[in-house]
């Protein structure tokens, strides 16, 4: 738990020092005159990612009689935080400069951990899902020849899933999350804030549905049992799937999640008077 704690406040950090730096340009470029649009958009951001249930979720307090959790049958991916990274380009498609047609990718890495107290040593699991996404789509700015244009949009976007379960202590080993694809769409709103012809300052929020088509579960059989009385040493064991289809052993997952995102949009191309 503490781990995930410090991890939560350095991602706090990340994202304060990103926002103070977008204040900070915005103060010093204040004074520019801007009343254009380009035709291109470019956008670079970063910042911290909240999951939900099922993509969000905790450890169970105790290991069990088995004293080995099986992860097949968890009912959520264990993750309590994460980051993202992304770019974007946006093309303008009308004569106002209001409707953009949109293509990027985006990085969201989420983590999780636990510590067990055992017989002869701690274990602790260490716990990540990665998922990178294309995604392409529509956004509709409101006053694109403003300072200050707030913008909605929505991307159609391809997941692919991966990360890895870590234990380390008296045991040692590693389960492999399976690679995977599901497909989804991605809800997006903020505002860019002109600093200059060139560059501006971008600050938004994106809501991922991450699993809405192909979901799929193939549950397998779990590995044996971890016992206190086992050497310490290195083994891998099976891939983990997703399993996040509803089946009759198996309780449907829904991937979603918040990304809070800030950074620099840069102008080119063509001015739209």
């Amino acid at each position: 738990m503490r781990l995930n704690k410090i991890s939560f406040m350095k991602y706090i950090r990340i994202f304060s020092a990103l926002f103070i730096l977008l204040l900070v340009l915005l103060f010093v470029f204040s004074t520019i005159p801007v009343n254009a649009q380009t035709k291109y958009n470019i956008t670079l951001t970063g910042g911290y990612t909240l999951p939900f249930p099922d993509l969000k979720g905790n450890f169970p307090d105790t290991l069990g009689v088995t004293n080995f959790l099986n992860f097949d049958k968890s009912s959520t991916l264990l993750t309590s935080g994460g980051f993202n990274i992304s770019a974007a380009g946006k093309y303008v498609v009308d004569t106002l400069g209001k409707a953009r047609l949109t293509a990027g990718i985006n990085y969201n890495s989420f983590s999780g951990s636990k510590d067990y107290t055992r017989t002869q040593a701690t274990l602790t699991y260490k716990n990540k899902v990665n998922i990178f996404t294309i995604s392409a789509g529509a956004e509709y700015g409101f006053f694109p020849k403003k300072k200050f244009n707030p913008f909605v949009g929505l991307d159609l976007a391809v997941n692919f899933f991966s990360g890895k379960i870590e234990a380390s202590g008296d045991t040692v080993f590693t389960i492999q999350r399976k690679s995977e694809t599901r497909f989804g769409v991605v809800a997006n709103a903020g505002v860019d804030i002109k600093l200059s012809k060139k560059i501006g300052a971008v600050i938004g929020v994106k809501y991922s549905l991450s699993n809405l088509i192909g979901r799929k579960t193939e549950i397998t059989v779990t590995p044996p049992a971890i016992t206190d009385d086992e050497e310490g040493g290195t083994s891998n064991f099976k891939e983990l799937g997703l399993n996040d289809e509803e089946t009759s052993g198996n309780r449907s997952k829904s991937l979603y999640f918040l990304q809070i995102y800030a950074g620099l949009s840069f102008y080119f191309g063509s001015i739209i008077k």
